[in-house]
C-alpha cells in the first residue's frame, strides 16, 4: 500500500524510547512473534522490513497493516504543532504516494487505480537489475530533497534522472556513439522505442517526450524555489512515465 521509503520513514517516527512500549505496540498489532531484536534499532529495522514485504498483511481490524500504524501514529500524537509539521518527511513521501496527512487523519488525493507506490517501487528495483546506477542515485536524490521539502532541488535532480535514464537506454540497445543527449534520443526515436505513429516523438519538437522534457524545467536545472504542488506534479509525471518506458525496456527485443 505504501511505498518503501514511507514504510521506513513511519517506523522512524514511531520513535520508541523503551522496550516495554515497543513491545505493547507489536501485542497490539499481533507482532509478537515477528519483530525481533534486541535493541530497540534492531526492532524498528525487523518491522520496517516485514512492512516491506509483507504490504497486504492485516491489522487488528481487518484493515491494511501499514494503513493502522499510520493511524496509531495520529491517535497517539500529543504535540502542539500541527502534525503534517512534526513529521514533515513522511508528510511529503505520502503526497508522493498520493496521500495527505493531518490530525483529522489520511486522505487518498489519488484514484485507486493510480498505484504510485507500486511504480516506484518497481522502479527502483529496476533500476537495480538494469545497473542504471547514476540514474538510480538522481532518482533518489530527487525522493530525499522532496521529503525534506527542498522542491527546487528535487526538480533539478528529476531532470537529470530523466536524461541519464534515456541516455542508459540509449547505450542498452544501440550500437551507436552519439555524445549528445538530443542524438540519442533521435536514436531511440529512429529504432522505434520511442513509438512515432503515438507521437512520442515528433522531428518538429513537439512530441510527447520533446514536451515532457520540457515541462520538467521550463528554466532548466536551477530555476530556484518553486511550489510543492508543481514539484510533486513533475514527481508524479517522471514516476508515472518512467516506469512506462521501463517496461517496454524490460519487454525489448
Amino acid at each position: 500500500m505504501f511505498s518503501r521509503a514511507v514504510i521506513l520513514k513511519l517506523v522512524e517516527n514511531l520513535n520508541f524510547r523503551k522496550h516495554s512500549d515497543f513491545d505493547k505496540f507489536n501485542l497490539e498489532f499481533g507482532l509478537e512473534d515477528i519483530v525481533k531484536g534486541e535493541y530497540i534499532k534492531e526492532k524498528e529495522a525487523s518491522l520496517a522490513k516485514y512492512l516491506i514485504h509483507n504490504k497486504n498483511a492485516k491489522g487488528p481490524k481487518n484493515g491494511n497493516l501499514s494503513y493502522e500504524i499510520l493511524e496509531y501514529l495520529i491517535r497517539n500524537y500529543r504535540g502542539f504543532e500541527d502534525i503534517e509539521e512534526k513529521y514533515s518527511e513522511l508528510a511529503n513521501l505520502l503526497g508522493i504516494d498520493g496521500y495527505s496527512l493531518s490530525k483529522e487523519g489520511i486522505k487518498r488525493n489519488l484514484p485507486n487505480e493510480i498505484q504510485i507506490q507500486d511504480q516506484e517501487d518497481y522502479l527502483t528495483e529496476k533500476l537495480v537489475e538494469f545497473k542504471f546506477n547514476i540514474a538510480k542515485g538522481h532518482y533518489e536524490q530527487a525522493l530525499s530533497s522532496y521529503s525534506r521539502g527542498e522542491w527546487a532541488a528535487s526538480n533539478a535532480q528529476l531532470r537529470s534522472f530523466v536524461e541519464e535514464f534515456f541516455n542508459k537506454v540509449h547505450d542498452h540497445i544501440s550500437k551507436e556513439n552519439n555524445n549528445s543527449n538530443h542524438e540519442k534520443k533521435q536514436v531511440l526515436a529512429k529504432l522505434g522505442f520511442f513509438n512515432q505513429e503515438l507521437n512520442e516523438w515528433v522531428n518538429n519538437g513537439c512530441g510527447f517526450i520533446q514536451g515532457f522534457w520540457k515541462r520538467l524545467h521550463p528554466e532548466g536545472s536551477h530555476p530556484g524555489l518553486s511550489e510543492k504542488d508543481d514539484t510533486e506534479f513533475r514527481l508524479h509525471t517522471v514516476i508515472v512515465t518512467i516506469t512506462y518506458y521501463m517496461k517496454r525496456l524490460e519487454n525489448w527485443k
